[in-house]
């Protein structure tokens, strides 16, 4: 059941990527990171995978985005809430799967702690969508599709795998993050954009 359940998904991805809309329809690489930033309010779901050092997880990966209000869950491998976290900038809190809740410098250090770096959240929000973090210095590489290929931001590298329709945009639909031994694989199971 879990491999019939695998090739769905892999076919679900790859139909998604046939029917990418032209990189070329959408204006120039500026034109179109400047709309990936402006996306206020989108939800994503999928599967996320970490690892740092000989310790690593997995699990489901919930994210809703409201304008500068960001609420993730990472779920265990069974569909518990492991971790919720939410930011609403300069906010940031962290609840544990026993309902612990920290807030400011404590949670982001528990979510360092738990991840083995510190994750910038307030830049992986556009990092998801497929743009660099506005008014951060970066270095970006743009593939032959005229997409995002990779970025480096903020301490970490972001290498974009393979992007799906959403909307008549491209976003990802796997993207990988690195920053010294810690590294982290996502895969969108779904995107939704809220008008």
């Amino acid at each position: 059941m879990i491999r019939r359940a695998t090739a769905g998904a892999a076919l679900l991805l790859t139909t998604a990527c046939v029917s990418l809309p032209p990189a070329g329809d959408a204006g120039s690489w500026p034109a179109r990171r400047a709309a990936l930033q402006s996306l206020h309010s989108w939800t994503l779901t999928g599967r996320i995978a970490v690892a740092s050092g000989s310790e690593g997880f997995s699990g489901g990966l919930a994210w809703r985005q409201d304008g500068a209000r960001s609420e993730i869950e990472l779920r265990s491998p069974l569909g518990g809430t492991a971790l919720s976290i939410r930011v609403d900038d300069p906010d940031f809190s962290v609840t544990d799967e026993r309902g612990a809740a920290l807030d400011g410098e404590a949670a982001r250090e528990l979510l360092a702690a738990e991840l083995g770096a510190p994750l910038p959240v307030g830049a992986l929000r556009y990092w998801l969508v497929g743009a660099p973090a506005p008014g951060v210095d970066h270095r970006e590489s743009i593939g032959s599709d005229g997409r995002l290929a990779s970025l480096e931001q903020a301490g970490w590298q972001v290498r974009y795998a393979r992007y799906e329709a959403v909307g008549g945009l491209a976003l990802p639909a796997r993207l990988e993050l690195e920053s010294g031994g810690v590294r982290l694989r996502l895969v969108a199971a779904s995107w939704q954009l809220t008008p």
